[in-house]
């Protein structure tokens, strides 16, 4: 399976197919009734699912520091990344509506990678 995986890597464009991309559009819209926090959590793992299906390997924060050629916007991602990292591991209050618009934000974000990534 390894070796597979390897050789796909080095002989296919990376992208993603129809089923894949239809599986993350469909947990993005379910992420709608959940709130800005949720979001932003999620729609972080969906975008490192993503990466993953690209054979990339490691945690999204290892993945970004290679600077994959498929994200057109990497300071953007790792803003949204950081945002997310804050929120799971510190204790502070956030304002409300700027979560909202940097949930907002990284949904439209990875609706945008995937286009990229299946060719759309």
């Amino acid at each position: 399976m390894l070796i597979f995986r390897v050789i796909k890597r080095l002989f296919w464009w990376k992208s993603l197919d129809k089923k894949a991309c239809k599986k993350y559009t469909c947990f993005l819209e379910n992420l709608e009734d959940k709130s800005p926090k949720v979001q932003i959590i999620e729609c972080d793992k969906i975008y490192h699912h993503i990466l993953k299906d690209l054979w990339y390997s490691g945690s999204f924060g290892e993945i970004l520091k290679r600077k994959p050629k498929e994200i057109s916007d990497l300071d953007q991602i790792w803003d949204l990344h950081k945002l997310r990292n804050s929120l799971v591991h510190e204790l502070k209050e956030r304002d409300q509506k700027y979560l909202q618009r940097s949930a907002d934000e990284y949904k439209q974000v990875v609706k945008k990678f995937l286009k990229q990534v299946t060719g759309k």
